[in-house]
């Protein structure tokens, strides 16, 4: 419990400023050096309906990934620093599977 609280501010720092910096980045990087041009906003007017679904969910996926890295990354460091994981030991099987008894 102490683990998780004193992980908060560096899983904030990574998995969330930290990540998403990085992930825009390389994002709109990719994005411009195989477009040619800046990465489409939903009120793009010129852009068409796929290639700004695309661009979103390009995009999500990048940043998702980035801050699973970053935070995974901080949370081994934890506990290579303190010894304590800052997380679940290990994963529950799902409520609506524990229901039906699978």
């Amino acid at each position: 419990m102490i683990a998780k609280i004193l992980f908060m501010p560096i899983g904030l720092l990574l998995g969330t400023v930290l990540a998403k910096r990085v992930g825009e980045t390389t994002f709109i990087d990719g994005w411009e050096r195989t477009r040619g041009s800046e990465p489409p906003g939903a009120t793009t007017e010129l852009a068409s309906w796929p290639e700004v679904i695309a661009a979103a969910a390009i995009k999500g996926s990048i940043i998702a990934v980035t801050t699973a890295t970053f935070t995974r990354a901080g949370a081994t460091g934890f506990r290579y620093i303190t010894g304590f994981w800052p997380g679940e030991q290990k994963r529950e099987p799902a409520a609506r599977l524990q229901a039906r008894g699978d």
